[in-house]
């Protein structure tokens, strides 16, 4: 009778090898679904962040009173998204939380020529680059899973840009100072009679334009 204790068959035993396999496919089926989970609840996300960019542009690129007013609508569009009863447990601009929404960048042009440009290249002949920007990071994609490792190398949650570049419409102004104003002085400048008609009703009438600029 064979003895089943001696080295020889301890070291043959093939008992319990399908339980290991099966542990071992178990954990890294677990990981990979880990992994997919992360990024398509990631990339749902990203498409409500760009929600917000864009809907913080457009309340930005609106025509106001002047160029600080329009910033000032512009934050506080992102603002009260991101105080939103729906939206504040999905975003935050703390590094805790999974999805950051951070640095937000208004860039409208004009007379300040702050644009994107340098960012996002186009022909010298177009509308400049304007809108907004936001850095959007995902802290849930920061994984450490077994027989995976970590999904990032330097233990920094991956971040990307959302852009919603819109072009920005001339503020009252803008439109006073650098059109109409130049075109009324320009008129008033013709003839003398002009000069003298527009002193005598100045308190009564102001020279505008039809449809803003």
């Amino acid at each position: 009778m064979r003895n089943l204790n001696s080295p020889h068959m301890i070291i043959n035993n093939s008992h319990g090898m399908l339980t290991v396999d099966f542990i071992f496919s178990l954990i890294l089926c677990a990981g990979l679904c880990t992994v997919l989970f992360a990024v398509t609840f990631t990339l749902s996300m990203a498409e409500i962040g760009q929600y917000i960019t864009f809907s913080a542009s457009r309340a930005y690129v609106a025509g106001h009173i002047d160029p600080d007013k329009q910033m000032e609508m512009g934050r506080n569009k992102f603002a009260n998204l991101m105080a939103n009863s729906t939206l504040a447990p999905l975003f935050s601009t703390k590094d805790s939380a999974w999805f950051k929404l951070s640095n937000l960048e208004l860039k409208g042009g004009g007379q300040s020529g702050d644009d994107f440009s340098s960012d996002y290249t186009y022909a010298e002949d177009r509308v400049p680059q304007t809108g907004a920007r936001l850095t959007f990071s995902a802290r849930v994609l920061n994984l450490r899973l077994p027989f995976l490792g970590s999904t990032t190398e330097d233990n920094e949650p991956p971040s990307a840009k959302l852009t919603a570049l819109l072009i920005r419409e001339p503020t009252q102004q803008e439109c006073w100072d650098l059109q109409v104003k130049k075109r009324y002085d320009a008129i008033i400048n013709l003839d003398s009679r002009f000069a003298v008609l527009a002193d005598r009703y100045r308190n009564k009438y102001v020279p505008m334009e039809d449809n803003g600029c």
